[in-house]
């Protein structure tokens, strides 16, 4: 026998005698299964009726079954469902129009898959019943009694590696799980991973070739729960060599949001401005491998409008509304399965108190913000909210008394990051309703870049003066600037003033002025070209 470890499938349009491949999936020594027990079974079927793996009907347009049993495209596949006799007229042949393998399926080891599960859509539902997948976060304990079903090869001979006939009608068998331990010494801490996977025979008793993707059940018909699906193994019923089934509860999160509709938007969140709402909200995926929605919904409820817009999106802008009129706005979350539960707010655009504004750089990570203020008739509250992408750091709150006209505000910010995606924006309160002003964008700053470039004029003799003059700089402003003489290459102390006199123990170096032009973009330094001095 030749533990070399493949992915336990054979193709139905190969026939299974005398197919030489040297670890496959496997049902050795079970007996025929009954319709009632297992009426959620699947058979996976090339379009011209070859059966190649098994599955489990998870949800009426869903069938669980094996991540390498993605070998065909989806227009290729056809699944059977109710209906334990493939050879019988009974149950429905339905096209597929998806396979969605599990986003972390891989194969560290060749032949021994981790995440080993795929999800397949059907184009029309199945009336056969549905098995619900077994809740909990651990495997089954080492000596549960499960069964395993499937349409694979009934036999196997190890001393030619031969698998025998499969069966038309689905047949089923008990299966007992093996210690981690055990599954472990015989495949390898490579190739059996304890979390992810769990193995399980009886003397004599194993899944086979061509029973791929098909269920490990805990328990019997409307009581069962689905465990996990067949996957890897060395030949089928080697007392050495248990057949490994990938786990469901491991991949609880990924199957449910996969097949059903997404949760729902939270942290809805509102910004008035004069006849338009601004809205932001958050999406929390429920674990890493969930897929995003395919989008989100955005409904107005008095007016009847209704938007949608993509996945990746947090914010949306709804404008031309009436002022004073309050209106009851939902999110939802959307997928091909169907729409979340909505987050709610209700809103009333109102006119802006703030209006005019505009924000500078004013030196390195530092703006100046100015915005004006209408005529308010008690005290307003405002603050500056600094940040990117739905992140904002508040500013402390100030408060502007009682004016009849209008107020300039000018407000420094400090801390601010140089990112293109800066956005400064301002918010009022009377302590009910929040006011927020359209975001204002802060352009990424440019760097300092010479036009002109600095140059030394003057006298080069003993008792001369030279000027070290900047040259022009363009970029984001303001610059700070500084200057550095230097004799030969090295710094003359205390001389940073734009004009040197030039003394004698100048006569025969050379003299440089390194100027330095520090903005809200970066910093850049030139040195000017070199005069020599005279005596």
């Amino acid at each position: 026998m030749r533990l070399v470890l493949v992915m336990m499938i054979i193709l139905g349009s190969l026939g299974f005698a005398g197919i030489t491949l040297a670890a496959t999936p496997r049902i050795v020594g079970g007996e025929v299964a009954s319709q009632a027990d297992w009426s959620f079974v699947a058979a996976l079927e090339t379009s011209y009726g070859s059966q190649f793996c098994g599955g489990s009907l998870v949800a009426p347009q869903w069938v669980l079954t094996a991540g390498h049993c993605r070998i065909y495209s989806a227009r290729a596949v056809r699944v059977v469902t109710g209906s334990s006799d493939l050879n019988a007229p009974s149950g429905q042949v339905l096209t597929v129009d998806r396979q969605v393998r599990h986003p972390l399926y891989s194969q560290p080891v060749v032949g021994a898959p981790r995440d080993d599960l795929m999800l397949v859509h059907l184009t029309t539902p199945s009336s056969a019943a549905v098995i619900p997948v077994a809740t909990g976060t651990k495997p089954p304990p080492a000596g549960t009694l499960l069964h395993v079903a499937g349409w694979g090869a009934t036999s196997y001979s190890s001393g030619n590696d031969a698998y025998g006939p499969g069966s038309s009608l689905l047949r089923q068998t008990a299966v007992r799980v093996s210690p981690a331990k055990k599954c472990q010494a015989a495949y390898g801490t490579n190739a059996f991973e304890p979390i992810d996977m769990v193995c399980a025979s009886l003397p004599g008793k194993d899944a086979c070739a061509g029973d791929s993707g098909g269920p490990l059940v805990n328990g019997r018909g409307a009581a069962g729960l689905l465990v996990g699906v067949v996957s890897w193994g060395t030949g089928c019923a080697l007392s050495a060599y248990p057949g490994v089934y990938s786990l469901t509860v491991h991949n609880r999160c990924w199957i449910e949001s996969t097949i059903g509709v997404p949760g729902a938007p939270a942290a809805l969140a509102t910004a008035q401005a004069d006849g338009a709402i601004s809205l932001d909200w958050k999406w929390v995926e429920p674990c890493v491998e969930a897929p995003e929605p395919t989008g989100f919904r955005i409904r107005v409820a008095e007016t009847g409008q209704q938007f949608d817009v993509a996945g990746g999106a947090r914010h949306f802008d709804l404008t031309g509304l009436t002022n004073g009129v309050a209106l009851n706005i939902s999110v939802t979350a959307f997928n091909g399965n169907g729409e979340s539960a909505p987050a709610t707010t209700v809103v009333t655009p109102a006119p802006n108190p703030v209006s005019t504004q505009e924000a500078v750089w004013s030196a390195y990570r530092q703006a100046t913000t100015t915005f004006v203020l209408a005529p308010h008739p008690g005290d307003l509250q405002w603050r500056v909210e600094v940040g990117a992408n739905l992140r904002f750091s508040p500013q402390p709150w100030q408060t502007a008394p009682a004016s009849a006209t209008p107020e300039t505000i000018v407000v420094p910010v400090a801390g601010v990051a140089i990112d293109q995606d800066l956005q400064l924006r301002i918010t009022t309160t009377d302590g009910i309703t929040n006011v927020s002003t359209n975001h204002i964008q802060l352009a990424a700053p440019l760097p300092p870049v010479a036009t002109r470039d600095a140059r030394v004029r003057g006298s080069a003799a003993v008792g001369g003066t030279l000027r070290c003059e900047l040259g022009h700089w363009s970029g984001t402003r303001p610059f700070v600037v500084s200057r550095l003489w230097l004799r030969d290459g090295r710094k003359v102390p205390g001389a940073i003033d734009a004009t040197y006199l030039v003394k004698p123990g100048d006569s025969g170096t050379a003299l440089t002025c390194r100027v330095t032009i520090s903005g809200p973009g970066g910093i850049v330094r030139q040195t000017t070209p070199a005069r020599a001095i005279r005596a």
